[in-house]
């Protein structure tokens, strides 16, 4: 029977996902630089926004169909459905992946509503502590799951054995 992880694990998991997730993003971006950005423009604009975002949106949805990111793998983590020991169907992963994003909207909108873009450092506390929070919400779960998880119907497990110790 598989476990879940511990939130700890599954937050450096994420940190580790961001790193993979920036090489995946600065090649959609030259992508884009090349094909979609007007010659002589210095805005990018909010076409290249959504076209990140769909982007990500594709990457961790694809991922998770199958069960495991490169950064889950290296974790010994595996997204499944809940209860079962399948991979989510492309619809849950989707839900999922757009529930999470309540990880750092609420942040990124509070920044931008407040005019805090040009306070980096105020801006960067804002969204850490937003994702923080929503980290610590899954600790009020006795499964430990993540918000995305219960509305998607998925779970995290982890693969690693727990070592035991003898009696004696």
């Amino acid at each position: 029977m598989s476990t879940p992880p511990p939130v700890r694990v599954r937050i450096a998991c994420g940190i580790y996902e961001g790193l993979l997730l920036f090489g995946v993003l600065a090649g959609a971006g030259l992508l884009y630089g090349v094909l979609m950005r007007p010659s002589g423009s210095s805005s990018w604009g909010w076409g290249f926004s959504v076209f990140t975002l769909a982007v990500t949106a594709i990457y961790f949805s694809w991922f998770w169909s199958k069960g495991e990111t490169l950064a889950m793998a290296t974790w010994h983590l595996r997204l499944q459905r809940r209860g079962e020991a399948q991979p989510p169907r492309p619809a849950q992963a989707l839900l999922r992946f757009a529930i999470s994003l309540l990880a750092v909207l609420p942040a990124l909108a509070a920044v931008g509503w407040t005019g805090l873009t040009s306070q980096k450092a105020a801006a960067w506390t804002v969204l850490l502590v937003n994702v923080l929070g929503y980290a610590l919400l899954a600790r009020l779960h006795p499964s430990r799951q993540f918000l995305h998880d219960l509305v998607s119907g998925t779970e995290m497990v982890t693969l690693r054995r727990t070592i035991q110790k003898r009696p004696g």
